[in-house]
């Protein structure tokens, strides 16, 4: 008995040694840049992440569509592409691999743009004179669950906000939210994370992550981007508060 319990010891210690363990899967990243000279800096900018590997790369929409086939974790992606808009791309994503990540990379920070793009579904819009580490930075927060927004793409959302009269009351036919859910959102559409918005709220993660599962449902979406975008629309959430 004692010698089958050694060997079970040693067995347990082979298992569990991170060098005997397989590796873990790295995210697998597409990007889709008309610029030649921006995609390569955008892959340069990637191949310093030993987690990440770009699968694939184009440089309009035709190519870039059958690039969701190759099921993607995360989409880097353009706007302005010389045959269509990179919307196009979202939405093959959201119909083939709603499990996807999509970072927009774009030079266009208008206000109509970014609410299209977020109810496209992206679930971050970056602008193109964003240095490489930061590239790398938001790359890893969107694959880990958070929103990067751009400063001053997020400024046309509070725009939007304010421009709207002071209305309380949610529209009559929104979904009902929670209070907590209305709190949750918030905090997610202002770009803090699912850990941030759960120690403000003195919540555990598990509960957070229920309470954006029951979100998406009620608001019947897929992403976080849809989500703020179909709250601030009807008037469920605020995202100007003090």
């Amino acid at each position: 008995m004692l010698r089958v319990a050694g060997i079970s010891n040693a067995m347990s210690k082979i298992e569990n040694d991170p060098a005997n363990q397989a590796p873990r899967a790295k995210a697998r990243v597409i990007i889709v840049e008309d610029d030649e000279r921006l995609r390569q800096y955008a892959i340069g900018a990637l191949a310093a992440a030993e987690e990440i590997e770009v699968v694939g790369d184009a440089g309009n929409l035709a190519t870039g569509l059958p690039l969701v086939d190759m099921m993607p974790d995360l989409a880097l992606l353009d706007l302005g592409l010389p045959d269509g808009s990179g919307i196009g791309v979202i939405e093959a994503i959201r119909a083939k691999v709603p499990s996807c990540r999509v970072l927009v990379f774009t030079v266009f920070e208008d206000k109509a743009s970014v609410l299209n793009t977020l109810k496209a579904g992206a679930d971050g819009y970056i602008l193109k004179d964003t240095t490489a580490e930061m590239v790398l930075a938001h790359v890893r927060a969107t694959l880990a669950g958070e929103t990067p927004i751009s400063a001053r793409a997020a400024s046309h959302l509070l725009s939007l906000v304010r421009d709207e009269p002071v209305v309380e009351e949610a529209e009559p036919d929104a979904p009902h939210l929670s209070p907590r859910e209305r709190e949750l959102l918030e905090y997610l559409a202002r770009g803090l994370s699912r850990k941030e918005a759960a120690r403000i709220m003195n919540l555990s993660p598990y509960t957070v992550a229920e309470y954006v599962q029951g979100i998406y449902r009620k608001l019947q979406v897929k992403s976080r981007g849809e989500a703020v975008f179909e709250a601030i629309q009807a008037k469920l959430i605020r995202i100007d508060r003090d």
